[in-house]
């Protein structure tokens, strides 16, 4: 215990250590959320251009801004519209056409013109959602007034309307917050980069006992890891279903495949500088290549292997599984076993490479 706590004051005495051990992996786990704080985009301007001013259009176009998070805007004239919409003071416009109702009530089909601003995403996805509700709301509407006109009874005709009705329940993240899916995956990201970094820059001409520095690292990112946990999952109001023995096991292996990673790397370094170099701009690449943001069908095979001595490859899928849906360590022993797999392999690598006395050390 005095050895780990001697180790640990270590990262307190060196300036680099305590910007990355302490200041990076705090401040960017409030730093990254904060852009996303409201977690969904709201008062999105967008236009509508009613060439057919009747009810009906009327009535779309309240469907369209009924979502709440559109702020809808009346436009005369088409033109003026694009120009918002290139000016980026809209984002959108609905193109409702003359004739639209007459065209309705006489049981042809009528195109709804809709023009988006496809750069952002989250707002894009938003406003699509709005025109899909705001048209299919419009439509089984007709189509029900047109069976109660033949007759049939509002019961049976809502049941004609939609013989298969479907149950939707969006699970894990049901306000669809792009903060609640990203930033957990990029905490493991934070946690493995700056405990790699760490260890580097403490072992560039360190001394002392390395077996008290491991213990020291995994003491220190346990308090960073509850720090997560109680303070920066409830003030951002992230997803929490991880039970407290399954958070502890898959942390124990996931830190230790992290500081054997580190540990193993650390006899390549010789300036401090140059392990800032190299692992921040590998951040990206670990992020991506993970697979949360994209299909891991879609990454070339090849990085798929070279990412398997990566920590965060597995730790990214078994934390949002177990944090965000609830899953069990068993559940996602695959990754948590390919993490001890990780810690083994650094360790027999280290011992490997001890074994010369040349040094490496060559950045």
């Amino acid at each position: 215990m005095k050895s780990i706590l001697s180790e640990w004051a270590r990262f307190f005495k060196d300036k680099n250590a305590v910007l990355v051990l302490v200041v990076a992996a705090t401040f960017y786990a409030f730093y990254y959320p904060l852009p996303y704080l409201n977690g969904v985009a709201r008062n999105i301007p967008v236009a509508v251009v009613d060439f057919d001013h009747t009810a009906m259009s009327r009535q779309l176009t309240g469907f369209f801004g009924a979502s709440g998070n559109l702020k809808v805007l009346a436009f005369e004239d088409m033109a003026l519209a694009k120009q918002a919409l290139a000016e980026e003071k809209i984002y959108s416009i609905l193109e409702i056409p003359a004739g639209f109702e007459n065209d309705i009530r006489a049981g042809r089909s009528s195109t709804i013109g809709e023009f988006n601003n496809g750069n952002y995403f989250m707002v894009h996805s938003e406003i699509s959602r709005a025109v899909f509700y705001a048209t299919a709301t419009l439509g089984a509407g007709v189509q029900i007034a047109f069976m109660q006109a033949r007759g049939i009874s509002p019961e049976l005709a809502l049941k004609k309307r939609d013989p298969v009705p479907i149950g939707v329940k969006t699970m894990f993240n049901g306000s669809m917050r792009y903060d609640n899916y990203v930033v957990p995956a990029v905490l493991m990201v934070i946690l493995q980069q700056t405990i790699l970094i760490g260890v580097c820059i403490l072992g560039v001409g360190g001394r002392g006992s390395a077996t008290g520095r491991r213990l020291a690292f995994m003491l220190h990112y346990t308090l960073i890891l509850c720090f997560y946990l109680f303070v920066i999952y409830p003030f951002f109001g992230f997803n929490a279903k991880g039970k407290f023995l399954d958070i502890a096991i898959f942390a124990f292996v996931f830190f230790t495949a992290s500081i054997q990673m580190g540990f193993f790397f650390a006899r390549f370094f010789k300036r401090k500088e140059s392990v800032m170099q190299v692992f921040l701009f590998m951040s990206l690449p670990f992020l991506f290549i993970s697979g949360f943001s994209w299909p891991k069908s879609s990454i070339p095979e090849f990085l798929h292997y070279a990412m398997f001595w990566v920590p965060c490859e597995h730790a990214i899928p078994a934390w949002i599984s177990i944090q965000q849906m609830g899953a069990t360590a068993s559940e996602m022993s695959n990754e948590i076993i390919s993490l001890g797999i990780l810690a083994v392999g650094y360790s027999i690598l280290s011992l490997i490479f001890d074994q010369f006395k040349t040094p490496f050390r060559t950045m």
